[in-house]
């Protein structure tokens, strides 16, 4: 939705997150690997490769200093990314909140975009059902 708005050097770092969190629970699902290849496709970058993923530390220090806006786009289309598969378990929740507070975003920050995205996919599911 909104990653155009990432540098190049954050698009790299975001795409490495997305990988990271889909495995973070041991389960990397199709949805979520069907979802990063989108997420190529919008920010006009080549595929993901697993050899080029960045660390965790890497990404934490890419986004640490990126502005506020870049740090919420980045954790919304994270969680998109996590509840593609319909689901967050424990596990990828204390990702989440791990990573967002290592690059300083607040617990409040981290509901209000848990609840901005689940109440998205839930508009996005009603609109796809009107027209099925």
């Amino acid at each position: 939705m909104f990653l155009g708005k990432l540098s190049g050097k954050e698009k790299e770092a975001f795409i490495s997150l997305s990988v990271h969190a889909s495995k973070s629970n041991d389960v990397f699902a199709q949805e979520e690997k069907m979802m990063i290849h989108e997420y190529c496709k919008e920010m006009d970058i080549p595929t993901w490769n697993e050899e080029d993923i960045l660390s965790i530390d890497e990404i934490v220090a890419v986004f640490k200093s990126s502005e506020l806006p870049i740090k919420k786009i980045v954790l919304l289309e994270t969680l998109g990314l996590l509840y593609s598969d319909g689901t967050v378990d424990g596990t990828e929740k204390e990702f989440i909140k791990e990573y967002a507070e290592k690059i300083g975003l607040t617990e409040d920050i981290i509901e209000k975009q848990t609840v901005a995205i689940k109440e998205y996919l839930d508009a996005l599911k009603k609109v796809t059902e009107a027209i099925a």
